[in-house]
Formats: C-alpha cells, structure tokens, sequence
C-alpha cells in the first residue's frame, strides 16, 4: 500500500500453484540442486506444460503455508548444509513475494545424481 493509504480495492488471492513455482525456483537457485522429484503424474504434466512447481506440494494451515519437495541432488555435496540452504532460501523469497508466513519448508532428499554413475 503505497504512502500508507488503506482502501479496500477487493481481494486478491494468490494459488497454490504460484507458491510452488517460487519455492521450485528458489530451491533450483541454490548450487547443488540437480533438480526437483516429481511423481509420475507430475512429470507428465511437466513434459506436457513445462510446470516449474511440479513436484512442490503446498498446504495452508493456521500457522502459515507447509512446503513439501523432494529433490535430487548432485554426488559429493554435503546434504545437510545444502538442505539447511534450501529450506532458508524457500522460505525467504516465498516470503518476499507473497507476503505470507511459511510455517514450514519440509525436504526430501530422493535421489543422488553423478553424471558417469548408471544403475544398469
């Protein structure tokens, strides 16, 4: 609200979709996410629609929004430290951009990926 002024304009919601994608984006910001995890069914629909939030689950609850991802990671980072980097990363710019209070940033951390490695 620019210099202050409250005057009610409506309502403005924001989709769960929208905070996926900024989660997603933030968390592919961060070096050493190789990408993130999606189900069978995200995956169609991001080969078909190129949805970047696919594979981000959003719930909104009392306390605030409740991120869940899960990602891939590249071989011979230090996962800990990555995850800790991501959650905070999620959080802030989710934040920034909606306004809205994140409660929680939930990781799993699905698979490794080495480029010379194959599980053939």
């Amino acid at each position: 609200m620019p210099n202050g002024e409250k005057e009610d304009l409506g309502s403005v919601k924001i989709d769960d979709e929208v905070i996926g994608t900024i989660a997603a984006i933030a968390a592919k910001s961060i070096p050493g996410v190789h990408r993130i995890a999606t189900s069978f069914v995200g995956g169609i629909a991001l080969f078909f629609r190129k949805i970047p939030d696919a594979g981000v689950k959003v719930s909104i609850k009392d306390d605030g929004v409740h991120l869940y991802l899960e990602i891939i990671v590249d071989y011979g980072i230090n996962i800990p430290e990555l995850t800790w980097k991501v959650q905070k990363a999620i959080k802030e710019e989710t934040e920034k951009i909606t306004g809205f209070k994140i409660a929680q940033v939930n990781i799993t951390v699905e698979g490794i990926y080495h480029p010379g490695y194959s599980k053939d």
